[in-house]
């Protein structure tokens, strides 16, 4: 059974970690959540998760309107190689079904990257658990929660 929205809310209360679920049609792309929730593309989190050549997953937290490049990630990073997680990997490393993952309260640490760039926001809103949530939450509290290295990704 995959995790919730109640189970985030759950894991971040219980780490008194400020934040706000709001809770709106269906939205399974950075793009239409930023025209669901009437803001910037730049103010949404996208949380993607990757395998490396060795099965290990990393998550990377980029802008909503950012396309990672995997194979300059994986060079940076000292993998051989990047690609997209099937939908049955998001699931089992984060606990979460594709298209609702939300940047933290995975079942798994894993390796975590957060682009520079969302630091100099207050507040983002990212995967909120289920396909018609989305999580308000600082991107400094994104960072303290998945030990995650800050970097520009490529």
């Amino acid at each position: 059974m995959p995790l919730s929205s109640r189970d985030l809310e759950v894991f971040l209360e219980s780490r008194s970690v400020k934040h706000r679920i709001l809770f709106h049609g269906e939205t399974y792309s950075a793009e239409k959540a930023s025209r669901e929730l009437g803001i910037s593309l730049e103010q949404v989190a996208k949380t993607v998760v990757f395998v490396n050549e060795n099965k290990e997953p990393l998550i990377v937290v980029v802008p909503g309107g950012r396309r990672v490049n995997q194979d300059k990630l994986a060079k940076t990073l000292g993998f051989r190689k990047l690609r997209l997680a099937t939908e049955e990997e998001v699931l089992n490393h984060t606990g979460y079904v594709a298209g609702a993952v939300p940047p933290v309260g995975h079942v798994k640490q894993v390796l975590a990257i957060v682009d520079e760039s969302l630091l100099s926001k207050e507040k983002v809103y990212a995967g909120g658990g289920a396909v018609n949530a989305t999580l308000e939450i600082s991107p400094i509290d994104i960072v303290r929660l998945l030990n995650a290295r800050v970097m520009k990704v490529p």
